[in-house]
């Protein structure tokens, strides 16, 4: 949509990226912040990689966890 706005009325970058990026949880807000983008496309590709990214250690926190409640030990290269 921001490549759509006419030029005269479109925001600068940088407010556009931080507005963006604050329209997700303080986690994803923070993670996705801390990354540097030029341009609204990458953060967009960020954004993917971000949510990819806290979608595995949500996966491997709840194997853990439920190895955990089963007694069973586990190494870190089992999470792996």
């Amino acid at each position: 949509m921001y490549i759509k706005i006419p030029a005269e009325l479109k925001p600068t970058p940088t407010p556009t990226k931080l507005t963006y990026a604050n329209a997700f949880g303080s986690n994803f807000y923070l993670l996705l912040r801390e990354r540097i983008c030029a341009s609204m496309a990458k953060m967009k590709d960020t954004t993917l990689e971000v949510e990819s990214n806290i979608m595995v250690a949500e996966k491997l926190k709840g194997h853990a966890d439920r190895r955990r409640q089963r007694g069973e030990s586990y190494s870190s290269s089992d999470l792996v």
